[in-house]
């Protein structure tokens, strides 16, 4: 009888949702994290199929981790056809009705989080691209962040956003992508402009990551997981771990993942959301991500989340929910013709479905109207021309303030400059404006004119505000970045299209105006209201043809092998920014032109927003940042200081788009472009400026532009030296035939199109590399059955490595040329033959990986100098070298090296510490090198034991020791998951000697005080030995962790080898976790515990364990312990109490207070003592780029205080 009143039940409530449907505009239909079939069957997408009509009004939505567990695997694997199953199912749901599906992006489509992601997520969307109707679309695209906006109707928008994108530690798309918002302020500025645009509509925001949940991921368990801690894994499991068992659910709900909501960079997406669509009550939060259904009424919003698609997992229910299940099924939303919002949520069970929830959350047909702005002004709004200031913020500085931030082109930003209105409704016929645009600094509007033609209406004036850090904003700091602006000259986008046309470069044709405070301007007024802005052309391409992005042209390229680049054009474009010394030349800075050949395409480059042409300060802060940290700011002076540091920023698109030109060509360009860019040209272009410019501007510009042209040969050659030492040359995904040949001395690299009937038939790609320049030759097959073919007599010291890519590629590899093969190991490869050849095959789809973008640059850095200070030698100076090289696939670098030096001016005292890595460098194993000599180190000692005897009397200088010493390790280290653990292994040596006269009336004067022989102290003493460490660090932040554990143990074993020297054999462990107990971090745990052992009889005293202020023991003296054992244990509980908004230094403000306990061991004492210390103090955080502390330490023997610097400056008195 109760299965009949069900089914009765669920009948009449489907007649009467079927009934009501005239009533309502929309159907949401919200189904999360259903990437997982259950015996090859999706029941929740069946259900939605069978009982929710799929029609015009109806919408769905899939929320995220659309497949499980890393995503869409490439397709040589042997698990693609299973993994995309989920896939087929889902897409499949609305078959051939008019009903649209939208999938969202989840952590799991993302690979998980994981390395390949992003081509994870790229591969997803091309399988929905390439299955579904034009119904099915996958938002955002492209592995871009959002949001991207869709009309319902007239009354609803949704708006999807991939929240997976924003926590995202791994590589995903940026400032040089072809994402329309490329930054977390710009999508934020975006986001604020769609509700803003809608403020009478309701808003669906719908994204992966919820904002609200009492699940596992907000970090809510239940006392059954404490107890039976297996039942989430196996659901009837129940054996009783109590304690044992609340070990992962407490770690979960502290720790957190990036995953989980009480994790920093989930908080941050958060609060900048909630930040942005605060005011604003008509918007609903759609989510998955947790294995439950949730409807969560909170801060007047409505959380919904739907995750329970294909999976289920335990959640709770507390005052702010008013719904909550674990178990599989889908939510919907109605949406009717009077506005109200119905949420109804159904369980799924096998067949079976059930409505568990149903209420009215929103009524969106009052929504407060904004208060008009009777105060603003409309004083230009109708007259043609205003004089005004480019921007009154870059006044005219004296005395210091001069010469550190420079005088640079204030008097420009200042002059009073005669500007035509701009009236959006008449200019050009009148515009309609599109949207809202703007990088990190700018604002812009993208406007469509009476012909449909798309024009960019851009600010001259720039905000750094949204650029900087949070931490940055509203300080010093700010105010400096903002004045840095007035290096750049405004007025310089309107000298470079002359010099462009005289060399054949597209170029726009900015044209300066006035914005009045104009009421036609919409939503957009007050932004844009009494500025100077810029009209330009988005499309100023020779013929007027559309542009396309510079990512679009490398898909293009990859597509299409009859498509090319015109890099002669490329290199006449960049020329150009050398000598207009434009040094921000990044991909998005560029947009390409189309040629038709017959065969193909030709692109040519199109050189977009000339903000920083002509670029100079000539203040000391700016001197000393281009020289040392952003070299590229080089400043528009008469020479050219490091052309190959100028062009840093355009590193990636230069190796990309000139890897055709050799020297010769290369120096036919330069010349002929120096030659068009006459005295006249320059005269002429420099006469542009505004008339009232010019008298300030154009001589100058002149007299620099003529010998900045006069050298750019010279240094357009030592460039393309740079440029030719690595080259790569990619194919595309259509068969290829790379042949490389003998040319005179050189190695000629040719690249043909194959066909059925040739492999060499139509030339791609040919270029003859001299060794002289080239020391590395990189191709790259990308996808196809390619072929790849070395002539017998070719002989090169050009190192070539080739990379096949995806197909059955053939190798005939027969020249006497050093080569390392890259390709896929599960592939029918055919290799011919493979003289002076390094196979390096993998089952790995990454020993494929390609990317246009990651160059780096080897660097050097000297005189690096060293400052320090201890109480006796007192001020230490010293110099040094920094160096760090880059290699091929060896991240983050091929070798990291540091010599540092100590000097002590006052006793001649002298210390020398290097250190070397060598990533990769030994059977894909790292070389660490460690080297320190001192002459002499400064410690304490107080003697050996657990309970020795600190005289006061005698002053803390008489416990003070000197003694020299060697070190040295040669290490070979593994590294797992990343960085997060290594393990390394490798010989030690050890070398001690002392003096006497270093020890004049301390503790070392009289050893046998402290048990020590005399003759042993001063005795030479050498050892040899090895040493293994193991090393995990998994700490949210360097600086300041709030989360996460370090854990380094070593094992050493010296063998002494001169008859002073016994054999010492050690073992030390230490561990730190950092736990955040409450959001943001305000408050966090670490807990610290470690110790050591030295299993050697009678050890040296420089070779004991120690504990003391330096180590683990505050309120005691520096090494105020020594032994042969310790164990210790520090609790410290830090809490940020508030952020300083201080101008000058502004940060983070905490209290701190600790409690340390440690023992040490000899085998002749018998102590039962723990010592013991407490304290607490302060601590700052400025900019959060550097720790400032100071505590105060008590134990039962001292009073101390401890000042401390980062981690290298520690100061205890």
């Amino acid at each position: 009888m109760t299965r009949f009143i069900l089914t009765l039940s669920f009948f009449l409530s489907g007649f009467t949702f079927l009934f009501a449907q005239d009533s309502i505009q929309a159907t949401i239909v919200l189904i999360g994290d259903a990437g997982q079939l259950t015996k090859g069957h999706h029941p929740v997408v069946n259900a939605v199929k069978q009982h929710i009509p799929l029609n015009e009004k109806t919408t769905v939505v899939y929320l995220g981790d659309n497949l499980y567990k890393t995503g869409l695997p490439d397709n040589s694997l042997p698990t693609y056809a299973i993994a995309k199953a989920p896939l087929d199912s889902q897409i499949n749901i609305g078959g051939k009705s008019k009903a649209h599906v939208y999938f969202v992006p989840g952590n799991h489509d993302w690979a998980n989080g994981g390395t390949n992601g992003y081509q994870s997520i790229l591969r997803v969307q091309s399988y929905i691209d390439l299955l579904a109707n034009e119904n099915v679309k996958m938002f955002p695209r492209d592995g871009c962040p959002g949001p991207v906006e869709v009309k319902i109707n007239d009354d609803i928008i949704l708006v999807m956003m991939d929240s997976e994108w924003w926590i995202h530690e791994n590589e995903k798309p940026g400032i040089e992508s072809d994402c329309p918002y490329k930054t977390k302020s710009e999508v934020l500025v975006q986001l604020e402009d769609i509700i803003s645009r809608n403020s009478k509509k309701l808003v669906l925001l719908a994204f992966h990551h919820p904002f609200r949940s009492y699940g596992p991921h907000g970090g809510y368990f239940t006392l059954k997981q404490h107890i039976f801690p297996f039942t989430d894994a196996i659901k009837n499991f129940y054996f009783p771990l109590p304690v044992i068992g609340s070990a992962y659910p407490l770690t979960r709900a502290v720790f957190g993942t990036s995953q989980d909501l009480k994790h920093p960079l989930y908080q941050q997406m958060i609060q900048s959301v909630e930040r942005t669509v605060k005011g604003h009550p008509n918007v609903i939060f759609m989510s998955g991500h947790e294995h439950t259904l949730q409807m969560i009424q909170d801060s007047g919003y409505n959380f919904i989340v739907s995750g329970s698609g294909s999976k289920t997992s335990r959640v709770s229910q507390p005052k702010k929910s008013l719904f909550a299940s674990g178990e599989t099924g889908f939510a919907t939303l109605q949406i009717s013709k009077n506005k109200n919002v119905r949420v109804t949520f159904y369980i799924v069970a096998g067949d079976s479905i059930k409505e568990a929830y149903t209420n009215n959350i929103l009524n969106f047909s009052k929504i407060p109207e904004e208060k008009p702005d009777t105060l603003r002004k409309i004083e230009y709004a109708f007259k043609d021309t205003v004089v005004i200031s480019a921007s009154d913020k870059y006044k005219h500085f004296s005395g210091f303030k001069d010469v550190f931030l420079g005088s640079n082109y204030r008097k420009e930003w200042s002059m009073a400059v005669e500007f035509k209105v701009f009236n959006i409704s008449k200019e050009q016929g009148g515009f309609k404006i599109i949207s809202l645009g703007g990088g990190k600094q700018t604002k812009s509007l993208k406007l469509k004119d009476k012909n449909g033609k798309e024009w960019t209406l851009r600010s001259v004036d720039k905000d750094p505000e949204k650029a900087l850090p949070e931490n940055l904003r509203g300080t010093l700091a700010q105010s400096i970045v903002q004045d840095m602006i007035s290096a750049s000259n405004p007025y310089a986008p309107l000298v470079v299209p002359t010099l462009a046309k005289a060399v054949g470069v597209p170029a726009e044709q900015p044209k300066f105006f006035f914005v009045p405070d104009d009421p036609a301007f919409g939503a957009y007024q007050k932004i844009f209201a009494n500025t100077v802005c810029t009209l330009e052309d988005r499309d100023p391409t020779t013929d007027g043809s559309e542009t396309k992005s510079t990512n679009k042209i490398l898909n293009k390229l990859l597509e299409d092998n009859d498509h090319h680049i015109d890099q002669e054009a490329v290199l006449k474009a960049r020329l150009l920014d050398m000598l207009i010394a434009d040094f921000d030349r990044h991909a998005d800075q560029w947009k390409w032109g189309t040629k038709d050949t017959g065969k193909g395409k030709l692109y040519y480059p199109v050189p977009r927003d000339r903000d920083q042409a002509f670029f100079n300060s000539n203040g000391l802060l700016l001197k000393y940042v281009g020289r040392s940290e952003l070299r590229f700011l080089q400043g528009f002076k008469y020479h050219i200081q490091n052309i190959n540091e100028l062009n840093f920023v355009a590193r990636d698109f230069d190796r990309t788009f000139m890897n055709t030109l050799d020297r010769s060509k290369w120096r036919a360009i330069t010349d002929t472009f120096t030659q068009r860019i006459t005295d006249q040209v320059i005269i002429e272009a420099a006469g542009k400026y505004p008339p009232e410019i010019i008298p300030l501007d154009s001589a100058e510009t002149v007299r620099k532009l003529i010998s900045r042209r006069n050298i750019l040969v010279k240094d357009a050659m030592r460039y393309y030296k740079f440029l030719s030492k690595e080259v790569t040359v990619t194919g595309s995904n259509e068969d290829e035939l790379f042949k490389l040949q003998n040319d005179s001395g050189r190695l000629k690299l040719s690249v043909y199109k194959k066909s059925e009937a040739s492999d060499s038939v139509t030339v791609m790609y040919r270029r003859s590399f001299d060794p002289k320049d080239t020391k590395e030759l990189r191709l790259f097959g990308l996808n196809g059955a390619d072929k790849f073919e070395i002539d017998p007599e070719v002989s090169s010291k050009i190192k070539l490595r080739i990379i096949g890519g995806k197909g059955n590629d053939t190798f005939n590899l027969r020249g006497n040329i050093k080569t390392h093969l890259y390709d896929l190991s599960t592939e029918k490869n055919v290799f011919l033959s493979l003289r002076r050849t390094k196979k390096e095959l993998s089952a790995s789809p990454s020993v494929l990986d390609y990317s246009s973008t990651g160059s780096k640059y080897n660097r050097l850095r000297f005189p690096h100098f060293n400052l320090g200070f201890n109480a006796e030698d007192k001020l230490l100076l010293g110099v040094g070298f920094l160096s760090t090289r880059h290699g091929f696939r060896k991240a983050p670098y091929a070798s990291f090296q540091r010599l540092s030096t100590l000097f002590a001016v006052s006793r001649g005292a002298y210390q020398l510490k290097y250190q070397g890595i060598f990533n990769q460098a030994f059977l894909k194993k790292d070389l660490v090198i460690n080297a320190e000599v001192v002459n002499p180190v400064l410690n304490n000692f107080f003697g050996f034991g657990n309970e020795t005897v600190y005289d006061k009397s005698k002053g803390i200088a008489y416990y003070r020791v000197r003694n020299n010493y060697v070190s040295g390790e040669l290490l070979l280290r593994k590294r797992f998951k990343g960085d997060i653990l290594q393990v390394s292994a490798g010989p030690a040596y050890f070398h001690y000697w002392n003096h006497r006269d270093d020890n004049k009336n301390k503790i070392l004067a009289n050893p046998a005080v402290v048990g020590i022989d005399s003759a042993s102290i001063y005795s030479d003493k050498e050892y040899v030995g090895g040493r293994i460490k193991f090393d995990v660090n998994y700490i949210n932040n360097e600086l300041f962790p709030s989360r996460g554990i370090t854990w380094y143990s070593e094992f050493t074993a010296l063998q002494g080898i001169n008859r002073n020297s016994r054999n010492l054999t050690r073992m030390t462990s230490d561990m730190t976790i950092y736990a955040s107990i409450s959001d943001i971090s305000k408050v966090t745990a670490v807990l610290r515990a470690g110790g050591g052992h030295i299993f050697s009889k009678n050890p040296e005293f420089f070779q004991a364990l120690s504990l003391g202020a330096n180590n683990y023991l505050r309120g005691y003296r520096k090494n105020r312990f020594s032994g042969s054992s310790t164990a210790y244990a520090n609790a410290e509980l830090r809490m940020k109490v508030f952020k300083s908004k201080s101008y000058v230094l502004p940060g983070d403000v905490g209290v701190l207070g600790f409690y340390d306990i440690g023992k040490i061991w000899i085998p002749s004492e018998r102590s039962g003592k723990f010592h013991s210390a407490y304290g607490g103090g302060l601590y700052f955080v400025p900019f959060n780029v550097i720790m400032i502390s100071g505590t105060i330490g008590f134990s039962e023997e001292d009073r101390l205080f401890n000042f401390t610097i980062g981690t290298k400056f520690n100061l205890s008195f």
